[in-house]
């Protein structure tokens, strides 16, 4: 029947009232829309009760496809956590043939073997009663840590990476998670997460038969049209995730009192970003979102490799900032290769320019001098040079040599052209002792000298801001660039 007041479920044949389901909790449909549609029940706490060799210890939640306990495994004397699906006979959502399908796709998981990917005991059943235990982790979920608002940006971006590394990893075995949302990813210790609750994975056997399911605010929109669940429509689920975990609300809001004009809501509905951005989080994670989110899924990425090369890209190279004294020595390293690289030309051009040596030196060696002498022309191709390879984002060797990255208040690369134009000030004292040789060699001996306090000059006023209580350079102040510790492995940039 259509959806919309009351419907039957299609395995018990109980009606079910479809006004004011949570949008935020797991739903599952039996078949297709219209034969009828699972429901919950507040299922009876079954603290001390034993499965097996399972303890039931306290109740720790419940979802859609069952109750999980806190339990002890008394084979092995730990705890684990047991979940129990519930059966027909408790009003719940699976008939025995989907329980079957259930437990065989919680063996999949099972032998995924991957750090962020909650690792699962044990699969049975203690006479109907269908469970299985899995790792017991000490953490909140992304869900409880909400409550506390919106989860700095460089923590978001690794939960992003290992989510993907997860997701992967189960498609490398056929698996798609179907269920992605805060309240499914739990913390595993500090910076580290784990992707839990594969109760409606689904393998490449059992898509052709499977079902509507999921969670309607997480749930991509070609899953309501019918398509099957895809690599794609994970990635959906995770975009709405990453941007609740991002702005600590979700995407936009369903409109409608009945389930049927949820999901025609759900199919319309347009992202709502910040009218202003924040100035914590970088402009282009906008645009993965975007992508992530986007209606198609021929959209969004075409692999999670494809999608783990963006997270990396956006993921922060560091934030430690490089102390005072390691920053001093980098810079010195920088002008001292470069006025070694000058200093040929000098001696070249003040031999040259120098006339009493014509009388000190044999004949024959000054016509090679004269030929030199113009060599301190091409001075400006030293700092032209440095500031090209700055330009394309290449270390510099003192950065190389002290291990320092240079970044942006997000800790991501620094952008192009305020690399060029940092390095431009920075260098600044160097290009005017390069053009200073250039005039020397030129015999406009008077113009030099005129010039010559400005490199000193220049080179001061840059950097006596970092006796400021911020520690940075006029350079960096203007350009909002930092020099941090290399805590990320990179390429040769940045």
């Amino acid at each position: 029947m259509p959806l919309g007041g009351e419907a039957s479920c299609g395995s018990c044949g109980r009606l079910v009232t479809l006004r004011g389901l949570d949008v935020n909790q797991t739903i599952s449909f039996c078949s297709d829309i219209d034969s009828g549609t699972s429901f919950h029940v507040i299922a009876p706490d079954r603290s001390g009760e034993i499965l097996g060799h399972f303890r039931l210890v306290e109740k720790l939640g419940q979802g859609g496809m069952g109750v999980v306990y806190r339990a002890l495994d008394e084979s092995l004397q730990r705890y684990v956590a047991v979940k129990v699906l519930r059966s027909v006979d408790e009003g719940g959502s699976s008939s025995h043939k989907e329980v079957t399908r259930l437990l065989d796709e919680a063996i999949s998981q099972a032998r995924l073997n991957h750090p962020q990917v909650v690792t699962i005991y044990y699969v049975g059943r203690y006479g109907e009663e269908p469970f299985f235990a899995m790792e017991l982790l000490p953490g909140p979920t992304l869900e409880q840590v909400l409550r506390e608002g919106p989860v700095p940006y460089g923590l978001v971006i690794s939960y992003a990476q290992q989510v993907c590394s997860a997701l992967a990893h189960a498609s490398t075995q056929g698996l798609v998670h179907g269920d992605i949302k805060p309240s499914n990813l739990l913390i595993a210790g500090t910076g580290r997460v784990k992707l839990s609750d594969f109760g409606l994975a689904k393998t490449e056997a059992t898509l052709p038969e499977s079902g509507l399911s999921g969670t309607l605010t997480y749930m991509a929109p070609e899953l309501v049209s019918g398509e099957l669940p895809s690599a794609q429509s994970d990635m959906y689920s995770l975009g709405i995730t990453l941007f609740e975990l991002t702005f600590g609300r979700r995407p936009f809001k369903l409109a409608g009192a009945t389930l049927a004009e949820q999901l025609e809501s759900q199919q319309g509905v347009e992202v709502e970003f910040p009218e202003k951005w924040p100035m914590s989080v970088p402009e282009r994670w906008r645009q993965l979102l975007q992508r992530l989110m986007s209606k198609s899924p021929s959209e969004r990425f075409s692999s999670y490799e494809d999608l783990s090369e963006e997270l990396d890209d956006l993921a922060p190279v560091g934030v430690t900032q490089a102390g005072l004294l390691t920053r001093s020595l980098a810079l010195v390293v920088d002008y001292g290769f470069q006025w070694m690289m000058m200093f040929p030309m000098l001696v070249v051009g003040t031999l040259s320019s120098a006339e009493i040596l014509y009388d000190l030196l044999p004949d024959y060696v000054m016509p090679w001098l004269d030929r030199l002498g113009p060599l301190a022309l091409i001075a400006p191709l030293v700092p032209a040079i440095y500031t090209w390879m700055e330009f394309r984002g290449w270390r510099t060797l003192g950065r190389y040599l002290f291990q320092l990255r240079l970044v942006d208040e997000h800790g991501l690369p620094l952008a192009q052209r305020r690399r060029l134009f940092r390095v431009l000030l920075r260098n600044s004292p160097v290009w005017i002792y390069s053009v200073i040789l250039v005039l020397q060699s030129l015999g406009l001996d008077l113009l030099a000298t005129i010039l010559s306090p400005v490199d000193e000059t220049l080179l001061l006023i840059d950097t006596v801001p970092v006796l400021g209580p911020r520690r940075l350079a006029l350079h960096d102040r203007l350009f909002g660039s930092h020099v941090v510790l290399a805590t990320k492995k990179t390429s040769k940039k940045s």
